[in-house]
């Protein structure tokens, strides 16, 4: 049975950078990053373009599930905002697929947060908005947990899968 390895937690965290880092770590796995799903100008969130990100994601799931090489396809994502909205729509698309669903939300102290984030060279406008609406996002999400505020992007990898068991 093929794994989705779901990795979620605010913006800024690090999922992106974890996620490149577990695909090299993790034989025989894929990682669908969301970002490449939603690329348009001007990003908008809206009832014209939701339908689409939700099935360039699905897809992008369903075909790596397809694929014989690929046991665990790897996807992040945050639930801010009406990205709920599209994250459910995805596991909707994957219903009648066989699969094992592995979430796991990451979290990390908000200093760190907004050090990665200034890092990363965000706006302060954008990292207010990931402290005050993102984190809020994930208040009450029920997944196992790693705090990754004191792991290197190599160890916050490396738990996960030992953690996982993958």
């Amino acid at each position: 049975m093929k794994n989705l390895l779901f990795i979620c937690g605010p913006n800024g965290i690090g999922k992106t950078t974890i996620c490149k880092q577990l695909v090299r770590q993790l034989p025989h796995s894929a990682y669908v990053d969301s970002d490449s799903c939603r690329l348009m100008n001007p990003f908008i969130l809206n009832d014209e373009t939701i339908p689409t990100i939700r099935k360039n994601i699905s897809d992008l799931i369903r075909n790596y599930f397809h694929c014989p090489a690929i046991q665990t396809v790897i996807f992040s994502y945050g639930f801010h905002g009406r990205r709920r909205e599209i994250f459910d729509g995805v596991l909707q698309d994957l219903a009648e697929m066989e699969y094992r669903f592995i979430p796991l939300l990451l979290t990390c102290a908000e200093a760190e947060s907004v050090r990665r984030m200034t890092c990363d060279q965000r706006d302060p406008e954008r990292i207010r908005r990931a402290l005050e609406v993102s984190r809020q996002a994930f208040a009450g999400v029920d997944y196992p947990q790693i705090d990754i505020t004191e792991l290197s992007v190599e160890d916050a990898a490396s738990r996960i899968l030992s953690v996982l068991e993958l």
